[in-house]
């Protein structure tokens, strides 16, 4: 059963970009039964409806190469919009870029776009699962390129529809270990998040992620009440404190941006 079976009740989608291919794939979270009322998320990403970025096509190309270059927008944004929450100490780690405040952006541009095919599903309580939907399409023409993300193999943002609330991430890989890090920034806090932290809980678990870890990333900026809240509420559910010392070499690191708490998946 995937999203386009009538009886499915979709709870999330997460959009994914390959951080050295920009491959973009879609994933939707899903519970079967009858009822629900869940609205229907679109088949290609929200954010590539108006997309700057996309390369801009003659009115005389057909609508098929219009969409590839909204997607490949997509791509782009989505890559963006993650590495936006990227602190320098994050910068450093993850991309490699050490303390450079001049470091060229890894989103410079987009020349490659593929998405790939493939299926998959996996059971919650044999009542929820992601399905795989991807579109086999040939690559749109747009400017610059996109540098090797260091230790990130992928970027990712996931629509909540449940809480209403949208996640950005990103997937690092060091030592054949993986770790899906999602930033909790203030347009996050104050939502409800169970359900969202459910359906990151079964994307970690995937056969194209196998992430033995979750890490929230917490806004310092937060005000103290909420995130006492927010912490204590993670700490109920298994998260715990953690820094990024498995990812430094054992070097002792802290952001000015963000705490970090983390849970074995």
């Amino acid at each position: 059963m995937n999203y386009e079976d009538t009886h499915s009740n979709i709870r999330a989608s997460c959009y994914v970009v390959d951080a050295a291919t920009t491959a973009l794939q879609g994933y939707h979270y899903s519970t079967t039964g009858a009822g629900g009322g869940m609205p229907s998320p679109p088949q290609s990403p929200p954010l590539a409806a108006y997309n700057s970025h996309a390369t801009k096509r003659p009115a005389s190309d057909n609508g098929s190469r219009s969409g590839r270059a909204r997607r490949g927008g997509a791509a782009y944004t989505i890559t963006e919009e993650c590495e936006r929450l990227f602190c320098g100490t994050l910068r450093a780690v993850f991309l490699g870029e050490g303390n450079s405040a001049d470091q060229d952006s890894l989103v410079a541009g987009v020349q490659n776009y593929n998405i790939t095919t493939s299926a998959f599903g996996s059971d919650i309580n044999a009542h929820a699962r992601y399905a795989h939907s991807t579109r086999g399409l040939p690559s749109p023409e747009m400017d610059g390129f996109v540098e090797s993300g260091g230790l990130v193999t992928d970027w990712m943002e996931m629509f909540d529809y449940v809480g209403g609330t949208r996640f950005r991430g990103f997937v690092a890989e060091k030592d054949g270990e993986r770790a899906m890090f999602v930033f909790f920034d203030n347009q996050v806090v104050g939502n409800d998040l169970k359900p969202g932290l459910m359906a990151l809980l079964e994307l970690c678990d995937i056969p194209s992620f196998e992430c033995s870890q979750l890490v929230v990333c917490l806004d310092r900026h937060t005000e103290s009440h909420a995130m006492s809240t927010l912490s204590r509420d993670l700490g109920w559910v298994g998260f715990s404190l953690t820094t990024l010392d498995e990812w430094t070499n054992g070097d002792e690191i802290t952001s000015d941006s963000w705490i970090f708490m983390g849970m074995d998946v």
